[in-house]
């Protein structure tokens, strides 16, 4: 390769670079951050879980994975969710424990990774009207999916397959 040749594929590469650092920049202002006041304002449909024996206003410990906007009415709604935090619904699954006691961490994590495979078909399907940050949200919604929500699904069959 010549030397205008490297020049230019060292060009293409630094406005690459540039590009994508842009583009995490831009998902860092994109991913409101939810302070402790806001999430505990939300209603527990704005969660993918809520433990049993959670009681309204005393212990918001019980409720995990906030992913809905304020004005979620109903948990299985798909306009109020919140991409960038549905994301990170995914990434912390696995990280659900019990705050109660009454509820095995597998069974909160197993209810929670249901609830967020409702989601994915209808966000799936409404990709087409996200943007360029969106997208790329969306692209690592899904490697999260496969990697932390798929396992915890299987899980569940097998058990189904064993108990009947």
């Amino acid at each position: 390769m010549s030397d205008r040749g490297v020049s230019h594929l060292i060009g293409s590469l630094r406005l690459e670079i540039g590009v994508a650092n842009e583009l995490l920049e831009k998902l860092g202002e994109f991913a409101e951050n939810w302070d402790s006041k806001y999430t505990n304002s939300l209603p527990n449909s704005a969660f993918a879980v809520v433990e049993k024996g959670y009681s309204e206003g005393k212990d918001k410990g019980g409720r995990h994975l906030p992913h809905h906007s304020k004005g979620v009415k109903s948990s299985v709604e798909n306009s109020s969710v919140d991409l960038a935090h549905y994301r990170n619904a995914l990434a912390r699954v696995n990280q659900i424990k019990s705050v109660f006691g009454k509820e095995s961490d597998s069974a909160l994590r197993k209810k929670a990774a249901s609830h967020l495979e409702k989601h994915r078909s209808v966000l799936n399907i409404s990709k087409s009207c996200f943007n360029q940050v969106e997208i790329a949200i969306w692209e690592e919604c899904e490697k999260l999916f496969i990697k932390n929500v798929e396992p915890l699904l299987s899980c569940n069959e097998s058990e189904e397959v064993n108990n009947g």
